[in-house]
């Protein structure tokens, strides 16, 4: 497949792209790149603080939430690799007493079709993790929310994206493992690829440096509408607890490691050929327009591999395509839980450059 140039025009159309999703959004600041063969596109926008007005630092640490899930994914994958776990494992082996766990196994956990009630959804929780980000939290909390409330739907029997799934398997990782999540993920991954800019944090802050991370004002149950932080000034977020969202989203990186984990995750080098083949077998989201889906712990967009992510203060997003030796990334410093406007990019550099696989 010839590669697609990053001539002036297509860097103008990049830039157009970029440009837009940041003012359409309201977000404070924004990094992007795209990434073709030897060729590379990188620009920013808007702030890296509101106050001092401070340039977006392209090369800062960002939390990247729900990518973390992919990283969770990796190590698990491996573990089934070197005969440590099964895919047909059963939840209730790991972590007992939770509806359906003797049924639910270790692949429904990856692809999103447990069933399992989403804690990051319940009221409760969330009223309380916005209000103090830095709560003290542990894995028996989120444990107890999964209990006390009904499933969503038997195991298997469709596909819903929820945090409980990785935040269990966080907890498995732990037990096969043998080592706490973070120092199981740093291991087997981080330090194997060299990601120097990446980390799964044991505390609330932020390496440096970083852009300040902002948490709307106003009304956030809308994911989809844009910030005005004229009318609602956004608060700063920059402490986060890790343990809230343990192996579903808690780890950190730059934009540049991003790139690296964006091949990593398309091309399969930490797992057996056949394991990641695996992984790239997807289904389709419910109602979805494009044909986007989950694998086994990544999104899947025909032949683009990657995952967003979303937590309060920062928003981001990788996607690389092999067959096109393309990788797509953007991070932001301003989000709720929900909010992915990062993703708009992907899919706005996809339908513009690659529109054969806009379907």
């Amino acid at each position: 497949m010839p590669l697609v140039p990053l001539d002036d025009a297509n860097r103008a159309t990049l830039d157009g792209i970029a440009n837009s999703v940041y003012t359409r959004s309201g977000l404070a600041g924004m990094a992007a790149a795209v990434w073709i063969g030897d060729q590379a596109w990188q620009s920013t926008y808007g702030v890296g603080d509101l106050t001092t007005q401070a340039a977006y630092p392209a090369d800062g640490y960002v939390r990247i939430a729900s990518i973390t899930k992919s990283f969770t994914g990796t190590a698990v994958l491996q573990l089934v690799d070197e005969g440590a776990l099964k895919l047909t494992d059963v939840l209730e082996s790991f972590v007992p007493g939770i509806a359906y766990g003797d049924t639910i196994t270790i692949a429904q956990l990856l692809g999103m079709k447990s069933g399992i009630y989403d804690f990051t959804g319940n009221a409760r929780f969330l009223e309380e993790f916005n209000a103090n980000p830095t709560m003290v939290w542990s894995p028996d909390q989120t444990v107890e929310i999964i209990k006390a409330n009904q499933p969503a739907f038997a195991p298997g029997g469709q596909l819903q994206y929820c945090d409980s799934n990785f935040f269990l398997l966080g907890m498995i990782l732990e037990k096969v493992g043998g080592q706490t999540t973070s120092e199981v993920i740093t291991e087997r991954v981080i330090s194997r690829l060299g990601l120097t800019g990446t980390s799964y944090p044991t505390d609330a802050a932020m390496p440096e440096p970083h852009p300040t991370a902002y948490f709307p004002g106003g009304d956030t149950s809308d994911g989809s509408k844009p910030f005005d932080n004229t009318a609602n000034p956004p608060r700063v977020a920059d402490e986060v607890n890790p343990a809230v969202s343990g192996a579903a989203g808690a780890m950190i990186s730059t934009l540049a490691d991003l790139r690296a984990w964006g091949r990593e995750l398309a091309g399969g080098s930490l797992l057996k050929p056949e394991t990641q083949a695996l992984r790239l077998q997807y289904t389709r989201f419910p109602d979805a327009q494009i044909n986007v889906g989950y694998g086994l712990g990544c999104e899947v967009f025909n032949d683009f591999v990657g995952h967003n992510g979303a937590i309060i203060g920062y928003s981001t997003v990788v996607m690389s395509n092999p067959k096109a030796d393309v990788t797509i990334a953007a991070v932001a410093n301003e989000s709720t839980n929900f909010s992915t406007p990062t993703s708009d990019f992907v899919y706005g550099v996809i339908k513009q450059l690659y529109p054969d696989q806009w379907k």
